[in-house]
């Protein structure tokens, strides 16, 4: 494999950006020794016609087998195998060290999948007869987080999440409260849970992350015009957080002082048990933290709504590509591979999928079957999506730390100044590294 992938990551977004091979070595050997040392189970793998398929998603295990098993009843030439990894990202950085990438990978569609697909290593997708089949709003997606070409998409997006509130219905039905569709309502809406003695939040903050949610949904209304566009002016420096963060920043810290006052001491599993237990009206996370929160009391109804803009036109559900469908560019069972994926993407194959991971589907004309997700859907089906704002940040960046202190002491214009000198900071270190020979 003559291109080489990079294992730290450069700038986000959707911009095709070089990797050194100096760069990559470099950061590549404390992965090497992790594979010498057995840390990482991917280091070998059979070299028997099968086809691996690298999969990351613990919850997902048995319908991967039971798919593998069917695919492979009718394909006895080339069974697929799935291979799990936990610490995916590790375990494929090794891999790809030793120039043995697997032939069909699932990742999340986050940073590190960005940075993976800009060095190349990833089949340009656009022209699949699958692809076009994709809502086209999701499709694009990932390419926004990084490309191995000019226009390239390097994935399919098999599931999505979306990502704004989520509601008690029985306390909102209690109190005669219908989901808010502006700025001005959702905060009425507060003020109502507060006089009559409800929480309208419950907030975990002690796990530093779990500040994004909120970061990122009210980043998807007021960047307007796209947050990938908005980042990637940032990336040429004509943009600041300075000048266009403020008022967002504003709203995180408005809407944090509503709820519990134990905030800081409670982390995302303890949020999950209490809004569980009727704790709070809202819940501001992704779908994806629905599972957890029915695990600790199945009977409880729960809607959703998209983080409401100052005007309802500009309301749009965040989403993310919660797996993505990756292969090389040059893999020997090409043929197979895209059997095995054109089979994942079925209408039918893709539902089971997100029913049972209570995620969206992705596919033009499809709709999630789950009650609690259908108020992001009509977003979902008029393609009115914004991508995950954090998402752009390199993790060298520490933003959650930073975000963490600031949902501690609301100093919006120091972390708005903060942001700005870090991102600076690592930008120049990107550029430097990038300027190598």
């Amino acid at each position: 494999m003559g291109r080489l992938p990079a294992v730290s990551p450069g700038a986000g977004g959707g911009a095709t950006q070089p990797t050194t091979r100096r760069s990559f070595l470099r950061g590549a050997l404390a992965l090497s020794a992790l594979c010498a040392a057995g840390g990482a189970s991917a280091c070998s793998r059979d070299t028997s016609e099968s086809v691996e398929l690298f999969q990351f998603k613990s919850e997902a295990i048995g319908y991967f087998d039971e798919l593998c098993r069917k695919f492979s009843d009718t394909h006895p030439s080339h069974p697929v195998q799935q291979n799990f990894q936990a610490e995916n990202i590790a375990a494929l950085r090794v891999r790809l060290v030793k120039e043995d990438i697997p032939e069909a990978i699932t990742l999340n569609g986050d940073y590190n999948f960005g940075a993976l697909a800009r060095t190349g290593i990833f089949a340009d997708c656009r022209n699949l007869p699958v692809f076009h089949k994709v809502i086209p709003t999701v499709g694009e997606i990932l390419g926004t987080l990084g490309r191995g070409g000019e226009g390239q998409v390097n994935g399919l997006p098999l599931s999505t999440n979306g990502s704004g509130v989520i509601y008690n219905v029985a306390i909102f039905d209690k109190h005669g409260v219908e989901p808010p569709r502006t700025w001005d309502e959702f905060i009425d809406v507060c003020e109502r849970f507060v006089s009559a003695g409800v929480n309208p939040f419950y907030w975990a903050f002690k796990d530093n992350w779990t500040g994004a949610p909120m970061f990122s949904s009210l980043s998807g209304d007021a960047l307007s015009d796209g947050v990938a566009r908005w980042y990637d002016r940032r990336r040429d420096g004509r943009e600041t957080f300075t000048d266009t963060y403020r008022p967002i920043l504003q709203k995180m810290k408005r809407i944090a002082s509503y709820g519990n006052s134990n905030k800081y001491e409670l982390g995302y599993n303890d949020g999950n048990q209490g809004f569980a237990q009727g704790r709070a009206a809202m819940y501001v996370h992704g779908t994806y933290a629905i599972p957890a929160i029915r695990s600790y009391n199945p009977d409880i109804e729960l809607g959703t709504f998209a983080m409401p803009a100052d005007d309802e036109k500009d309301t749009k559900v965040v989403s993310g590509v919660d797996v993505a469908l990756v292969m090389p560019p040059d893999s020997p069972h090409h043929d197979t591979v895209m059997e095995f994926f054109n089979l994942l993407m079925t209408p039918g194959a893709m539902k089971a999928y997100c029913d049972a991971q209570v995620a969206y589907p992705t596919l033009t004309g499809t709709r999630t079957a789950d009650p609690a997700l259908a108020g992001l859907q009509p977003y979902f089906t008029a393609g009115r999506i914004a991508t995950y704002s954090d998402h752009n940040f390199p993790p060298a960046m520490n933003l959650n730390a930073y975000m963490q202190q600031f949902l501690i002491d609301g100093d919006v214009d120091r972390f708005a100044r903060t942001l700005d000198r870090q991102w600076d900071r690592v930008m120049a270190r990107t550029r430097k590294t990038q300027g190598e020979s």
